[in-house]
């Protein structure tokens, strides 16, 4: 004989529940514990990358290359804005103040540097 309706769950509905609250709160610390006991910093995949900056290369010299890298996109931006007009120039143009203010902290990241 097949029974229609299955046999009840082993527990009740409010021990389930609470064994469920239990495993996510144990999900919950293991994330935690994950997180700030291992590295989180996600890998860098080289072979992936456009561009690969070598690990030897010394903090005033990756400045000095932002900041030109900067003034670049600066340029860029200006030159791309002056050929646009209503809304798209504005954008445009808004990029490149905010390029120019990047490139501000850089360069007087830069000037707060004791060279050798």
């Amino acid at each position: 004989m097949k029974k229609i309706v299955p046999d009840p769950p082993a527990l009740s509905l409010q021990e389930a529940a609470q064994c469920e609250a239990l495993s996510l709160d144990r999900a919950a610390t293991e994330r935690a514990l994950n997180y700030y006991l291992q590295d989180h910093k996600p890998p860098r995949h080289v072979d992936l990358a456009t561009y690969a900056i070598p690990d030897s290369v010394n903090l005033e010299a990756a400045l000095a290359q932002a900041s030109d890298l900067l003034r670049c996109a600066g340029a860029s931006a200006s030159e791309a804005g002056n050929g646009l007009s209503g809304h798209a120039r504005s954008l445009v143009l808004s990029s490149m103040h905010l390029v120019e203010l990047a490139k501000a902290y850089v360069d007087k990241s830069l000037d707060g540097l004791t060279t050798h």
